[in-house]
């Protein structure tokens, strides 16, 4: 007689699919973060995955990120201005015109705690930043954001800073336009050297996790999680294609 094939009841079919739907959900909100792009006159902020061309929509988890406030600059010494974000269905858009080699500087601090304690990082607070480098300083330029990846003169070296000091051991991931990646790890001067071999736009992203237990309206929290974001475009190198933009439902 052959052995007797293992089944499986439909409770507990129902409930690994409810598991596994769960920890999808779970691992797609810790993998999101904010990006900018400057696409003529106007500069809008995404929500989602450049590398996977997805932007996520309001009504929809656009809606997660509740009060972006952004700041732009011309040069690396001037003072940061405010400007007013304006909300649409596919990102928050830059409320008045900044020119294309301005530094816009985007944060998020009043996202709520989340509980990721089914992909490892626990129940933390998010903290989201975005940089936008219309072109490459001239000079060292200064970190303007809690969690900052600065660009250096010198085409694909970058520096991590964290509360102003420079952040070694930090894992730098870069994305092309045509979503190849590469990661590196910064060295004990926060400083890092990626490539860029294609002309265009390149996102740079990095993680932070603060220990440390605290409370945000309420609810507390294991660790602070910081993720930034550089925009910087490439003026050298060869053409590539960009995909076709996804925006998730």
């Amino acid at each position: 007689m052959s052995p007797r094939k293992p089944t499986m009841k439909p409770h507990h079919l129902k409930a690994s699919i409810a598991s596994a739907l769960a920890f999808l959900s779970v691992s797609t909100a810790r993998a999101h973060y904010l990006w900018i792009e400057h696409d003529g006159p106007q500069a809008t902020v995404f929500f989602g995955e450049y590398e996977e061309s997805a932007r996520e929509r309001s009504p929809g988890r656009l809606d997660e990120i509740p009060r972006p406030q952004a700041r732009w600059l011309n040069t690396p010494d001037a003072v940061a201005k405010p400007v007013k974000l304006s909300k649409r269905a596919e990102g928050f858009a830059l409320a008045s015109p900044v020119p294309v080699q301005a530094t816009i500087l985007v944060e998020e601090l009043a996202v709520g705690v989340k509980d990721w304690s089914m992909s490892g990082i626990g129940i933390v607070k998010p903290f989201f930043y975005a940089r936008h480098q219309g072109t490459l300083p001239t000079s060292a330029a200064q970190p303007g954001l809690t969690l900052d990846i600065v660009p250096s003169p010198e085409a694909g070296d970058f520096k991590v800073y964290f509360r102003g000091k420079p952040l070694p051991k930090a894992d730098v991931k870069i994305v092309a336009q045509n979503t190849w990646a590469q990661e590196a790890r910064t060295d004990k001067e926060g400083a890092v050297r990626l490539p860029m071999p294609w002309k265009g736009q390149y996102i740079l992203q990095v993680i932070h996790l603060e220990q440390g237990a605290g409370e945000f309206e309420g609810t507390p929290y294991q660790a602070k999680r910081h993720r930034a974001t550089l925009t910087l475009t490439a003026a050298q190198g060869e053409p590539t294609f960009s995909p076709s933009r996804s925006t998730q439902p």
